[in-house]
């Protein structure tokens, strides 16, 4: 059997999530919609903040000295999704980068904040 230390073990779970979280974000972006779903006007906003919430969380959470690098990451992704959109049969909002970036500063602090409140060092 094979043990990992726990700083592997740390890091491939650090990467699974994230690439797994970007991946995800990127196939509901661009995937083409059929029909704009129904909920309260400007609810994709909080859907693009929760979802680069979740994006930049582990990175803040188990590799907190890359949250800077992370997040400057983050928010280009998001701007390349809004630039190629349109490719996709999407619209292109600069406002849902706004969300992005708002996400990925309440990601970090709360990736930040959770690891305070672990006591992980």
């Amino acid at each position: 059997m094979i043990h990992l230390s726990a700083f592997v073990q740390k890091r491939i779970v650090w990467l699974t999530l994230s690439f797994g979280l970007a991946g995800t974000i990127a196939v509901l972006t661009l995937m083409p919609q059929v029909e704009i779903p129904a909920g309260p006007r400007g609810i994709d906003k909080l859907y693009h903040l929760v979802a680069f919430a979740a994006l930049v969380f582990p990175t803040a959470l188990l590799r907190p000295e890359r949250w800077r690098c992370a997040g400057f990451i983050a928010i280009l992704y998001g701007g390349i999704i809004e630039i190629i959109q349109p490719a996709f049969a999407r619209s292109s909002d600069m406002s849902d980068l706004l969300a992005d970036a708002l996400g990925v500063a309440v990601g970090i602090g709360l990736g930040l904040a959770a690891r305070r409140t672990l006591n992980w060092r």
